[in-house]
């Protein structure tokens, strides 16, 4: 992974995970779009899946925010273009690489509820750190459902020590974004 908070050429980006099937007026939908607008306003680049749902409503807070998105798109899903509030798209073969891109060009990372992708980009978070091939980060999982995940993996000793020390559990969009904000400044 090439990337450094000392490297300033690089914009401080700040990926957002979540469900693709959140529609504008569900609340995780306005959840997203709530932290999209104030990481744009911290500063922050919007980094995502480039889709709808959580992806979507991020980018679109951060536009609306006068902040920038950049969507990493694959062609491995039936879904053809990217959300109508990118300012960016990366196209990658496969989810793999997808993932590791949408890592990559982040420096931090706030996870909203999901399904089994959420938790396999969170896994690989984890996996990453446990190798030592994720630079130092910031992982915040934003609502209520993950305390209980987090604890039911930690009784189960499903999850390391150091992954739990670089990840925080946020209850709105404001801590969460106070919570990478700290980290990264």
């Amino acid at each position: 992974m090439e990337r450094s908070l000392e490297n300033r050429s690089v914009p401080l980006s700040v990926a957002v995970f979540g469900s693709s099937e959140p529609l504008e007026g569900d609340p995780l939908y306005e959840e997203a779009r709530a932290v999209g607008a104030l990481l744009a306003l911290s500063g922050f680049r919007v980094v995502n899946g480039g889709y709808g749902g959580v992806m979507e409503a991020a980018s679109r807070g951060a536009r609306e925010a006068g902040g920038r998105s950049v969507g990493v798109t694959t062609g491995a899903f039936r879904r053809s273009a990217g959300n109508p509030y990118l300012d960016e798209e990366h196209r990658e073969p496969d989810l793999y690489s997808r993932t590791r891109r949408l890592i990559e060009l982040s420096h931090a990372y706030i996870i909203l509820r999901g399904k089994s992708g959420t938790l396999a980009e969170l896994a690989f978070l984890w996996a990453l750190n446990r190798s030592g091939l994720l630079p130092p980060t910031r992982i915040v999982l934003l609502g209520d459902c993950w305390e209980g995940v987090l604890k039911s993996l930690e009784e189960r000793q499903m999850v390391e020590a150091e992954q739990l020390q670089i990840t925080r559990i946020s209850r709105t969009p404001t801590e969460a974004v106070e919570m990478v904000a700290s980290f990264l400044r």
